[in-house]
């Protein structure tokens, strides 16, 4: 599955970011998610559908050509309200890049909350179980 097709299939309503990571000489960005449900009805919903859930799971963006955040300085730690995905024409490089873009809270130590949008500019998109770490998934 391309990464907007795997996008398709998952849910991350009412989940919160535990984390993100930045591997720089592995080129890679992983954002540790509270619970990664999938959805696979045909009505593209996720209907309450667990049975794929994935407890503490990762989503892994390889080959990653460029990170930002906005605004720079809180730190995403709540709730993702959104992760899109969209081509982008690269090719210089060889290869297909696309951005994802999420939006994730940050609560600081007042309550106040602050929406994070992080934007990764990235050649591949897969999900992570932290009981097979070695396993990509890509369906």
């Amino acid at each position: 599955m391309t990464p907007t097709e795997l996008l398709k299939t998952v849910y991350l309503g009412d989940r919160a970011c535990k984390a993100v990571s930045l591997q720089g000489w592995e080129k890679r960005v992983t954002v540790h998610v509270e619970v990664i449900s999938r959805i696979r009805g045909q009505a593209g919903t996720w209907d309450f559908y667990t049975a794929e859930d994935i407890p503490d799971g990762r989503l892994v963006f390889a080959d990653v050509r460029r990170i930002r955040f906005d605004p720079s300085g809180p730190i995403p730690n709540d709730l993702i309200n959104e992760l899109v995905v969209s081509k982008i024409d690269e090719s210089s490089l060889g290869k297909l890049v696309y951005a994802f873009r999420l939006s994730v809270g940050s609560v600081d130590e007042a309550g106040m909350s602050t929406e994070v949008i992080v934007e990764i500019e990235a050649c591949d998109f897969y999900l992570e179980d932290p009981r097979v770490p070695e396993r990509a998934i890509r369906e």
